[in-house]
Formats: structure tokens, C-alpha cells, sequence
């Protein structure tokens, strides 16, 4: 945007005034491209300090040692022997906050601004997991570790900064980068600034000791951290994310690198299960039905070399809310629906007793079928009888031959409800989605809607996946055409489309998976990514088709898929 305004400038100039020399105009607008990439440099280094700060800091309470530390243009790459890395930069300015940490009088680090204690809400905050004190355990801990034989661990929060691009001032995050408060510093690239000289987080780098490295902040703080070394025991799990989520009863296996391990032990929330053996680390959820398990925590690996040199190693795990659609898991209120005279007391109350023209699902009147997961995973869903205007619907109707119309119907619509398979993982119920918007990408936010699940308290969450597969109605039509479709061909594709939607109505992100690619339909059921649409409140469900797909009056082949097994982060 900023060359395209600069260039309707030069052109405006030579049209009031002619032929000039306009060196001088471009020079300026090249200074002032500069000082903005400038400021973007300066955010992103400060960012990555802030990253590096929290990781030495953590690397120091856990025993953790630094295996290299290697010198880098403007700065230096630290790996530590839990397998993370870190950068950190030389010379943050343009009034840049700075963003430190400091031992408090408990012994714990926590974070500062400017010198003085980071705030949230009138607390410190702790800049690595703390363990709670003099108490009962903790449960809540989401990023810190739980108590022992106290109250609950406090979470470790690493600060980030930006620019605001309206304001120009220093704003700072601490949830994240959900909500930012201004710093009220305007930040400033001056004359000569290139985002590597100024004012540096870390003051210096020692790195001649072979036993340890000493890392000196602003403010003269220490942090020392010991090299590796042969003696001293490693253990690295691959691939290991901040927080490992995992389905109720989900067993899953690591892959670990270790080293110098003479002996270990290992701690781990109630309810879960963890074993090492053979360089793979397996972890396994409690079961939902267990009720003294706890649903998140820290498993810590205690690790002994022969030397006697000891390290911990953490993984931070949370179990994921699923919404099944089983009666067994059903928590809702019971509650009434008015239009059929049906209470709703389990998820099968939910399920016409016919695929098409049923009293629930196609009441003309227009009632109101709706189905709410309350106190398991929020999400809700509602639509407007008769069915065939969209919605989602619970279901457990199988038939395994969607070749063969069955004796006594008249069309494959009349079999909407059905698939082949049964629900996931063996289960009976699940959810049928029908609904389709032509061109709904465009259209966001100008009133196109289409079926959706809602988090019915508004609050934002990640719904991590879903299962979805192909119903027999949607098969048929695919594989054998009908009187809309012809059948699929080598280039047909089909893929359902997942739009996220924040608290302000905001786009956040489409996930896309396929009931038919290349020619080929799904029959069996496939996971499907919602976690790349981040933190919703609520997501809408579309189809995007290959051009055979495609008629005059929007897609051709019926707009349905199935879905079970709805796994939210909580």
C-alpha cells in the first residue's frame, strides 16, 4: 500500500508541476521504508529475547544444561539438551520496553518492564512453571506444573510486544496476543537506527568457562546455565509441543533421544499412565468416566547419569473435552422440544424416527431442533425444521450398501440420515450436516451463514478435531451419478470447509479435508485439523467442488457429511 500511495504521489506532482527532478521525494520515501522495517526488526528480535529469556530461566530450574552455543551475526543460537533452542539478538531501541526478568525474595524469577514487576491483575509473573506450597494439590495449573503437597502451580507466561499500527505506541500481551495494553511509549526509528544498535536486553554473552555459560542482563541479573558434557545425562523427546493434548483413554508413544541415563523416575498427573523403555516414551490419558483423574499436569522426568549429574524433563499435557453424541456422555439439562412434544433426556431422544418426514427434524410449523453439550464441551447447535433448509442432526441409522436403493423407497434423499459405517470408533450415534452457500467465501461477513456449532457461553476455544466421513446419499451420488450429478471422474474433488469466527464476528482461518479427491470417496472415517482455525467461538461448515461439480444452481452433488467425536481444548 505504502508504493502504491507513493507512486499516485509522483504521478500527481508531474501533472501539477511537470517535468522535476523527484530524487529528493524518493529518497525520503525510501528513508521512511526503512525506518518501518526498522521497527518490524525491532519487534521481532525483542519477541525472540523474551523467548530466549524464558527458556534459560526454565533451563536453569530444571537442571537443564546448554549443549552449544553458537555465535550468529547479530547475536547468538543457544541449544540446550532437552532438544529446544533459543536466539537471542544484540541492541533492542526505538524506545523499545524492555523486558527483563528478576529473583524475587521466594527464589522464583519473575518477569519486569522497565525495571520494574510485570503486573497482571496485581500478581507478579512467574517467568517458568512454579510448583504450588503448603497445600492441597494443585489442578489447574494450565502451563505451570501442579502442586506438591500445596496449592495450585503457577502458569509460566512469556510477555510479547508490538507496535500498535494506529497508535505507533509499545503495547504488550501476556494471554498470548488475545488482548494487548499499551505501554503509552510511542516507539521511534531515528537517523542511522538499522534495529541492531542501541540498548540490549542482554548486556553479554560469556561463553569461556567449559563448565557454564553466564548470561548478563541489562540490569546486571545472571543467569548461568552448565554445558553439557559427557557425564551429564540427556534426554530429548522429538518433537515435543508446549502442551501435548490427548482424547480420553488416547495412548500415544514419543520417540526419545537419552543419553548418560543411569537411573530415573518419573511423576505424572492422577489417572495418567506413562512408561519408558526402548528410547519410546508412551503416554495414556485417563478414560473420561474416571472421575479422580486429573485432566491436566506435568509428567517430569528425573533423570541420574553415573556421575551423579541430574536433569528433569517436563511435558505438559491436557486432556481434550469430546463431544460423542453417546448417551452415556450425555450431561445436558433435560429439556423440552415444544414443536414435537419430545424431552430430550440422552442423544438418541434426538433421532427422528424416520430419515425423511419425520415429526423432529421436518415439522413444517417450524420449530426449533436444537442439541446443546452443556457441561462437557459447550458446543451447540440449532436450526430451523423442515431439514432440508440445513442443520445438523443426531443420527445412528447404518446401511453398508449405498449401491442398492433399499425396498420401499422412492430416492436416495429419503436416506439422509444414514452411512456405512456407524459412528467412530465403533460408537452408535453421530451428527449429519446439511447446508450449502454459493460462493460463501466471498460473502463473509455480509449476512451468508451457514450450518454451524456454537460455543453456547460465547466463550473463545480451540476445537482441536473432529472425525468426519460420507453419508450413503452423498456416496451413491458420487459413485453411480443421479438425475443433478454425473459420477465422479479422475479430477472430481469435493472438501468440506471449516470457517472459524471470533467473539467479534471476525474471520479467523478456513481447514479444509476432502470426501472426494481424485475420483475417490472416503467410507471410512478420517480426522479432520480444526486448530489451525485458532481460539472460536463459533464454526460454520461449507463445500467447495471440482468444476463437474458445479451447476447452474451451485453444487451439484448433496451438500451433507457426517462428523463424531468433536474434541475441544479446555
Amino acid at each position: 500500500m505504502k508504493k502504491v500511495f507513493s507512486y499516485a504521489l509522483v504521478v500527481l506532482s508531474l501533472t501539477l508541476t511537470g517535468c522535476f527532478d523527484d530524487s529528493a521525494l524518493w529518497n525520503e520515501i525510501d528513508d521512511l521504508d526503512k525506518r518501518v522495517t526498522d521497527l518490524e526488526t525491532v519487534v521481532k528480535n525483542t519477541n525472540s529475547n523474551i523467548d530466549a529469556l524464558q527458556k534459560l530461566v526454565t533451563a536453569m530450574q530444571n537442571q537443564v544444561t546448554i549443549t552449544s552455543v553458537t555465535e550468529i551475526a547479530n547475536g547468538y543460537t543457544i541449544v540446550f539438551s532437552d532438544g529446544k533452542s533459543a536466539t537471542i539478538t544484540n541492541g533492542e531501541s526505538a524506545n523499545a520496553p524492555i523486558i527483563s526478568v528478576k529473583q524475587d525474595t521466594d527464589g522464583e524469577y519473575y518477569w519486569t518492564i522497565d525495571g520494574e514487576w510485570l503486573l497482571v491483575d496485581g500478581n507478579k509473573v512467574p517467568a517458568a512453571a512454579q510448583d504450588g506450597k503448603n497445600g492441597t494439590d494443585g489442578e489447574d495449573g494450565k502451563d505451570g506444573e501442579d502442586g506438591k503437597n500445596g496449592v495450585d502451580g503457577k502458569d509460566a507466561v512469556a510477555p510479547q510486544v508490538r507496535i500498535n499500527p494506529d497508535s505507533k505506541m509499545w503495547e504488550i500481551s501476556t494471554d498470548g496476543g488475545k488482548t494487548w495494553e499499551s505501554t503509552g511509549v510511542v516507539a521511534q526509528g531515528r537517523d542511522g537506527f538499522d534495529g541492531s544498535n542501541g540498548d540490549s536486553y542482554f548486556k553479554s554473552v560469556d561463553v569461556t568457562n567449559p563448565d557454564y555459560v553466564i548470561f548478563v542482563l541489562y540490569d546486571d541479573t545472571q543467569i548461568v546455565v552448565p554445558r553439557y558434557d559427557n557425564t551429564t545425562p540427556s534426554f530429548v523427546i522429538k518433537d515435543l509441543q508446549d502442551i501435548e493434548w490427548f482424547a480420553p483413554g488416547e495412548s500415544r508413544t514419543f520417540a526419545v533421544e537419552a543419553t548418560h541415563i543411569a537411573e530415573y523416575s518419573i511423576s505424572k498427573p492422577d489417572g495418567w499412565r506413562v512408561d519408558y523403555a526402548d528410547d519410546c516414551l508412551l503416554v495414556t490419558a485417563p478414560q473420561s468416566v474416571n472421575i479422580y483423574a486429573e485432566s491436566n499436569g506435568v509428567i517430569a522426568i528425573n533423570l541420574v547419569s553415573e556421575n551423579n549429574k541430574s536433569l528433569i524433563v517436563k511435558m505438559h499435557v491436557n486432556q481434550l473435552r469430546v463431544l460423542t453424541f453417546e448417551d452415556a456422555d450425555a450431561r445436558f439439562t433435560p429439556y423440552t422440544l415444544d414443536y414435537a412434544g419430545v424431552t430430550v433426556n440422552k442423544w438418541s431422544d434426538l433421532i427422528d424416527s424416520q430419515q425423511y418426514g419425520g415429526t423432529l427434524t421436518y415439522d413444517y410449523s417450524g420449530g426449533i431442533y436444537t442439541w446443546y453439550d452443556e457441561n462437557n464441551t459447550e458446543l451447540t447447535h440449532s436450526f430451523t425444521t423442515p431439514y432440508w433448509s440445513g442443520g445438523h442432526a443426531i443420527s445412528n441409522y447404518v446401511i453398508p450398501d449405498y449401491a442398492t436403493l433399499p425396498e420401499g423407497y422412492y430416492g436416495w434423499y429419503e436416506l439422509q440420515y444414514a452411512n456405512p459405517i456407524g459412528g467412530h470408533n465403533g460408537s452408535a450415534n453421530f451428527c449429519v450436516h446439511n447446508g450449502y452457500v454459493d460462493d460463501f467465501n466471498s460473502s463473509l461477513g455480509y449476512g451468508a451463514h451457514c450450518p454451524a456449532i456454537i460455543f453456547a457461553d460465547g466463550v473463545a476455544r480451540v476445537v482441536d478435531h473432529m472425525y468426519v466421513t460420507n453419508i450413503n446419499y452423498v456416496l451413491n451420488s458420487l459413485t453411480y451419478g443421479d438425475g443433478f450429478n454425473a459420477p465422479a471422474g479422475e479430477t472430481t474433488y469435493v472438501k468440506v470447509q471449516a470457517y472459524g469466527f471470533d467473539a467479534n464476528d471476525n474471520n479467523t482461518g478456513v481447514a479444509e479435508i476432502y470426501l472426494c479427491r481424485d475420483g475417490k470417496c472416503i467410507t471410512t472415517w478420517e480426522k479432520f485439523d480444526l486448530s489451525v482455525l485458532g481460539a472460536v467461538v463459533r464454526i460454520e461448515f461449507n463445500f467447495a467442488a471440482s468444476d463437474d461439480q458445479i451447476g447452474s444452481y451451485g453444487l451439484n452433488c448433496p451438500a451433507y457429511f457426517a462428523y463424531d467425536d468433536v474434541a475441544v481444548r479446555f
